[in-house]
């Protein structure tokens, strides 16, 4: 089943209600798909030199780096606000390669999924705020990172013209 159907289920089981212990399950689970899914189309697109892969393999390692960064402040930090990412060390100039840093991404990928499958419920509804995106809960976090993927799923798609 694809990430994208996936997406549609997730719209149908919140729509009806679905509680939100089912909601974490179905989202970790599309987290866990997408990785596979990004993994082998970026590994592809990099080893074909398609169109953008090396902006979107950077897009996708921001994505996930950004979303640990929140998500470990916010299990792991007690404030009530998620300072602005230290984007200094993202910004320099010897950013790995894009193979390293896509096995980087999956690596961190693996990991935080790790964390996320320990989380009770009350962690995934931990909160703080942030000073751009407002209040922020980890479940909001892998949410957002969860939009992230599919958009990068689907412009590898449509690159590589993958059903």
């Amino acid at each position: 089943m694809s990430v994208w159907h996936n997406g549609r289920m997730a719209e149908h089981i919140l729509s009806r209600g679905g509680d939100a212990e089912s909601s974490r399950r179905w989202l970790m689970k599309a987290l866990r798909e997408a990785s596979g899914e990004m993994y082998e189309l970026l590994m592809q697109a990099l080893r074909g030199s398609s169109v953008d892969a090396e902006a979107l393999t950077e897009r996708a390692w921001r994505e996930q780096t950004i979303a640990a960064w929140q998500i470990g402040h916010i299990l792991f930090q007690a404030a009530d606000e998620v300072p602005l990412h230290d984007h200094e060390w993202l910004e320099q100039t010897s950013i790995p390669d894009c193979y390293e840093q896509l096995r980087e991404w999956y690596q961190l990928r693996e990991q935080l999924l790790g964390v996320l499958y320990m989380l009770g419920g009350a962690e995934w509804e931990q909160g703080a705020t942030h000073r751009f995106q407002g209040d922020l809960t980890v479940e909001s976090v892998v949410r957002s990172l969860h939009q992230a993927d599919l958009e990068v799923l689907n412009t590898l798609r449509a690159q590589l013209q993958v059903s």
